[in-house]
């Protein structure tokens, strides 16, 4: 029978020798992989240029920007309300009657003794016709005039000329008292919500959005959504202010519906303060958004490698990008890309204009893959030195 003492010293080193090949082989498969399996925050400038695909198996549109691609986007105008509603930039609606509407009619003669003058009056008013649900009105000794969907121009000229053989000279005036048809919906994150009738004058939208006490929200952080008939538009509310373009004439029947949702832009990366981002004014550049994020990391950030993801349209990117082979329908996934290592691109990014939902990506610098997997040979040099001090 064998001491102890023998035996420990037997088992220990055949332990210690597997523990070593068990990390040795776990470096090599770590070598032998590469740095595509170490743990990263995301991936590396060639691998966002490398997955763009070829052209027969594509996953996005990498467009690298220039001053070509920033002016081009620059002239890019958004449809906007008056480009949805072209006739409502620069005439007001007329105001027309509707069933449950109520007039004021005036008559006047020329002299006295007529239908409805004596010698104390040439004229006499009806204060309060209702609008029938026909539309229609009675008035004496000129009969049922239909008035539905006419102006109140046109009603008077009816009047005039059923009393033309009866009157002395008649001539008639008509006001619509009671509007009951001549109102737009507005309703949203607007101070007072309703129905809200029109002015003869003829109203624009920031008119009617003033009259409900104006929006609950800054108007940059507030979206207008029209709808007239099966048409829909949507614009921002300060960019309605500012541009009188947008302020388009509202008419009957319109819906006005505000939101509040604030634009924001997301900062992922090799930045010192990633996160969300809203828009703090109207209009936000790509080198305010990396101030705001605190800047590029210098031990971790590949300068070459700014991305900016975003959904852009067809005609957008065709503006930009001639070449583009229609591959992805209206709505392509572009991947704009700056290097911050040219001077002339903090031009580029000073012009280049964030929008909403942007996607803002710094990728890590090449090397600090190289130098997590020598961390790692490091760690696994360590643990084995560790195993040969515990059986020594």
């Amino acid at each position: 029978m064998q001491p102890r003492g023998k035996v420990r010293v037997s088992v220990y080193p055949s332990t210690m020798m597997l523990t070593k090949r068990i990390i040795i082989t776990a470096i090599s498969a770590l070598w032998v992989a590469g740095c595509s399996a170490l743990p990263a925050s995301g991936p590396t400038t060639s691998e966002v240029l490398f997955s763009s695909g070829s052209s027969e198996n594509k996953s996005y549109v990498i467009v690298d920007v220039n001053h070509d691609v920033v002016r081009g986007l620059a002239a890019v105008r958004p449809i906007g309300l008056s480009q949805r509603f072209r006739k409502a930039r620069f005439k007001a609606p007329k105001a027309k009657i509707g069933a449950g509407d109520v007039l004021s009619v005036s008559i006047l003669e020329a002299g006295e003794g007529g239908l409805f003058s004596n010698t104390q009056s040439k004229r006499v008013t009806f204060a309060a016709i209702a609008v029938d649900k026909d539309g229609n009105i009675t008035i004496p000794y000129a009969g049922v005039i239909p008035v539905k969907g006419r102006t109140p121009l046109e009603v008077q000229a009816r009047i005039v000329k059923r009393l033309a053989d009866r009157a002395i000279q008649p001539q008639a005036l008509v006001n619509i008292v009671k509007n009951e048809n001549n109102t737009i919906i507005l309703s949203g994150d607007v101070t007072r919500p309703g129905r809200y009738p029109l002015t003869l004058k003829g109203d624009r939208l920031m008119d009617v959005v003033a009259s409900a006490g104006g929006a609950k929200f800054p108007a940059r952080e507030t979206y207008v959504t029209f709808i007239r008939g099966k048409t829909t538009g949507m614009q921002m509310l300060k960019t309605i202010f500012e541009d009188s373009r947008e302020n388009v004439y509202v008419r009957a029947g319109d819906r006005i519906f505000l939101t509040h949702d604030p634009r924001k832009y997301t900062v992922l990366g090799a930045v010192h303060k990633p996160g969300v981002y809203a828009f703090d004014s109207s209009r936000v550049n790509l080198l305010e958004a990396i101030a705001a994020s605190g800047g590029l990391l210098d031990q971790r950030a590949d300068a070459t490698g700014l991305f900016v993801f975003r959904y852009e349209n067809q005609s957008v990117l065709k503006g930009i990008k001639p070449d583009y082979d229609g591959s992805f329908g209206n709505v392509v996934p572009v991947v704009y890309r700056i290097n911050m290592r040219d001077p002339s691109a903090y031009f580029y990014a000073q012009a280049f204009m964030l929008t909403n939902k942007d996607a803002l990506y710094v990728s890590n610098a090449e090397s600090i893959q190289a130098m997590k997997l020598l961390e790692i040979i490091r760690l696994g040099t360590g643990a084995i030195r560790g195993v040969e001090d515990v059986v020594n």
